[in-house]
């Protein structure tokens, strides 16, 4: 009996070395300190299935077990899905367009920018056979767009101030969401495509597109412009999570900060997410990652607040929000502590 006994003892030991190294595996495999990972705080992002943003890279790079934290992903369909699960508070913090976060404000949801992940990178993409040389040139064409969205209330925006053109009277529109406009498109059935990356590079790369006009181009001429690029996607939270978790914000942009930094500068790593991630081509992924640069620096400055309220006034003068960016600045952006 004792020695049986003994030789029970024995296994249990044998059993919680095993345990113990499975453990120590899981968290340097994770790239983070050799403990189990459940110890870390975990702060739940949000981000649109199908979009591209430097949590991709922190996920592949485990840059969130390196600062500290584990970050836990959540998938939405639509910016409106994703808006709603912030706003509820299903979600911590969400990777979502700078003029969404206006438009949560007007809602009276109290939501503050955290950092700015990218700039614009839609475009006016057309048939590579086409004679479209100009967005003037769009009148009476057949023109995909997907409506309930930022670009496409910027694009109207664009188009009026720009060309003079009202995109509703004067362009037939085809309203889709991307998979179908990229659909359509393939097929000839659409003159132009309103889009965002990495759906321009597909459109170009794979199905014979042209860039008419970069949505940088276009806001280069917009007047009253602020910089040379105007912000598109940013990390936002409530503000009262904010509020509560100061240490596990500065945590998180810095987990970004060293994921838009490596997404710059490895465009091998950048094409083994764009193509494995989202099935682009080998051409598709590099003209994606040329086009799509990320902000580095870890939080806001002056010169981005600026830049996303003007972003908010063309959104406004887009009607995409329905009051003036001024009127819900207060309290909109992260200044730490």
């Amino acid at each position: 009996m004792a020695g049986r006994a003994g030789l029970l003892a024995a296994a249990l030991v044998v059993a919680l070395v095993v345990a113990g190294a499975a453990a120590y595996y899981v968290a340097s495999s994770r790239g983070g300190p050799a403990q189990a990972t459940t110890a870390l705080p975990v702060v739940r992002v949000g981000t649109l299935r199908g979009g591209v943003s430097s949590l991709d890279v922190i996920l592949a790079e485990h840059l969130d077990s390196r600062h500290g934290i584990r970050v836990e992903p959540h998938y939405f369909t639509t910016t409106l899905d994703l808006a709603n699960a912030l706003a509820h508070g299903d979600i911590d913090v969400a990777i979502i367009p700078a003029e969404f976060v206006a438009k949560l404000r007007a809602s009276g949801v109290n939501v503050t920018i955290l950092a700015v992940d990218f700039y614009q990178n839609q475009a006016i993409v057309v048939q590579g056979d086409s004679g479209i040389r100009s967005p003037r040139d769009l009148v009476g064409r057949r023109v995909a767009v997907f409506k309930p969205t930022g670009t496409y209330a910027m694009f109207r925006a664009y188009m009026r101030i720009l060309y003079g053109i009202d995109v509703e009277r004067d362009l037939e529109l085809v309203n889709a969401p991307p998979p179908q406009i990229v659909q359509a498109f393939a097929r000839h059935e659409v003159d132009a495509a309103v889009i965002w990356e990495p759906f321009v590079s597909k459109l170009v790369a794979e199905y014979g597109g042209r860039i008419l006009a970069s949505y940088r181009d276009l806001w280069g001429n917009w007047t009253g412009h602020v910089g040379p690029n105007g912000v598109m996607i940013v990390y936002a939270a409530r503000a009262a999570w904010a509020r509560g978790h100061p240490g596990l914000v500065s945590k998180l942009l810095a987990a970004r900060s060293d994921a838009a930094r490596l997404w710059d500068e490895d465009e091998s790593l950048a094409a083994r997410i764009l193509e494995g991630s989202y099935g682009l081509s080998g051409g598709a992924a590099r003209l994606c990652w040329e086009r799509l640069k990320m902000e580095q620096a870890a939080g806001l400055d002056r010169a981005m607040i600026e830049n996303i309220l003007a972003v908010w006034r063309l959104a406004w003068e887009g009607g995409y929000i329905n009051v003036e960016p001024e009127a819900i600045a207060q309290g909109a952006f992260w200044q730490g502590g």
